[in-house]
């Protein structure tokens, strides 16, 4: 049972959404007992069956007026014993309302008052228990987001001890130094976030970093989908009333990067999502042709997978079908002199590696086609700078990684504008431009012209 609930809790993703759910369904069971009871009482039974019809749309109100007062907000607001009241009296309000208009639910004022004490009770009573229940779950140290702490020594002290005191949604599982007068260490923090597997950023000290500094944390923070929280000062927690406590035993202020395009990003999950699943689907029949070919014409494994650079310097397995012999990686070191790319990348246009068939695929672009799986596994977008391998990562500049601030594709303006025809400082160049001006409207044309560029072979080798 304990592997079961650490496993659970482990998809921190779910866990509101779930949270949501089990505090819908006890306000739902809360209302149809307060019902049940008040019309068994006073009708026995019979009024229950009267109202049946209408249960729907009462349930739909009860929920909404629940929302409404963050009763499935964070713990801090749903545990508020006022708002579940103001709730039930809004909620018992309404169906007053409803019942004088439709009369024939039998249900009159004192009915409806009686429902929605007990439904208060129920209500109450099964929240309590829901939130020890996630207290103890806390205390035997499951289900915690593993947190790492940032600042100087004494003010992530401080907050270690606090959370060591009361335990509650947190566990520190790193730590990371504040120096006077510099940075964060990104590079740093980014190593220590793919160690531990940190879902979480406390930061103490935020006032000391710039506004360029400042911003490139949270942008780094959000492509990793890593939440950041401040310790506030003093002079925040005086003037400031957006201050949340998570759990913690101390006041934490949850911040974001900016987010005035959230929607269009949630619509571009959304192509990704349906376009790779249906390209996966329709080109099914292809696939397992190209596969049968590769394993049959060439000894080794149908897929290529090699380790790649992807959204702030996180590596990621990205598939493509082999095109080349299984030494191929091997034998890279003796054609180094050879390359004929500039920059960071290697390019042949006649590799010796490549095989009869990989040559085929290569020119309509099919051995990028298994990247549709990473692109439903949330490493990539159908639209985005092309990942480069580690190999190509090491070899660039400051200049040129601020490429990753987004995510990677599998086409690109790069693939568009003539893919390896181009210098390398011109796919720098057009990733940039691409980050800069993107809207989901721009990758619906690169979308588009992706096509058109395939079936020309433009810079395909």
């Amino acid at each position: 049972m304990r592997r079961i609930v650490k496993r659970t809790l482990g998809f921190y993703g779910m866990r509101r959404p779930l949270s949501i759910l089990i505090l819908a369904l006890v306000d739902v069971l809360a209302l149809f007992a307060g019902l049940a009871f008040a019309g068994y009482l006073v009708g026995g039974g019979g009024r229950l069956a009267q109202i049946l019809p209408l249960l729907p749309i009462m349930v739909v109100v009860w929920i909404a007026v629940f929302a409404a007062h963050d009763l499935y907000d964070r713990a801090t607001n749903r545990r508020n014993p006022g708002a579940l009241i103001g709730a039930v009296l809004w909620g018992a309000g309404l169906l007053v309302f409803g019942s004088a208009i439709y009369e024939e639910s039998g249900y009159g004022l004192g009915e409806v008052l009686l429902a929605s004490a007990v439904a208060l009770l129920v209500s109450g009573g099964l929240r309590t228990l829901y939130e020890r229940m996630i207290e103890r779950i806390y205390r035997r140290g499951l289900g915690r987001v593993p947190t790492i702490l940032v600042g100087e020594p004494a003010s992530r002290t401080r907050v270690r001890d606090v959370m060591e005191t009361k335990p509650g949604s947190y566990a520190c599982v790193g730590e990371m130094d504040l120096p006077d007068g510099g940075g964060v260490d990104l590079a740093g923090l980014r190593t220590m976030l793919d160690r531990t597997g940190a879902r979480n950023v406390v930061l103490s000290g935020a006032e000391k970093l710039g506004d360029a500094e400042f911003l490139n944390l949270l942008r780094s923070m959000r492509l990793r989908k890593v939440r950041v929280e401040l310790v506030p000062g003093a002079v925040t927690l005086m003037g400031s009333t957006p201050v949340l406590s998570e759990n913690m035993g101390l006041p934490l202020l949850e911040v974001g990067y900016p987010r005035l395009d959230n929607t269009q990003r949630a619509l571009k999950r959304m192509l990704d999502v349906g376009g790779s699943a249906l390209g996966l689907l329709v080109l099914s029949p292809l696939l397992l042709g190209v596969a049968a070919l590769i394993k049959f014409t060439s000894p080794g494994p149908v897929f290529f997978k090699q380790k790649r650079v992807g959204a702030d310097e996180k590596v990621f397995l990205c598939y493509k079908f082999r095109s080349m012999y299984s030494d191929a990686e091997a034998r890279q070191a003796e054609l180094e002199a050879k390359n004929e790319a500039d920059g960071a990348i290697f390019k042949m246009q006649n590799d010796p590696r490549v095989t009869p068939i990989g040559r085929f695929i290569r020119r309509w672009s099919i051995d990028e086609l298994p990247q549709l799986i990473n692109v439903l596994r949330g490493e990539m977008s159908l639209v985005g700078p092309r990942p480069l391998p580690i190999r190509d990562f090491e070899k660039m500049t400051a200049r040129h990684k601020m490429r990753l601030a987004a995510i990677p594709g599998c086409s690109g303006y790069w693939q568009i504008s003539g893919r390896s025809n181009l210098s390398f400082e011109d796919m720098i160049r057009l990733d940039l431009y691409y980050i800069e001006n993107w809207s989901l409207g721009l990758d619906v044309k690169i979308i588009l012209k992706t096509v058109h560029a395939v079936i020309r072979h433009e810079g395909a080798y």
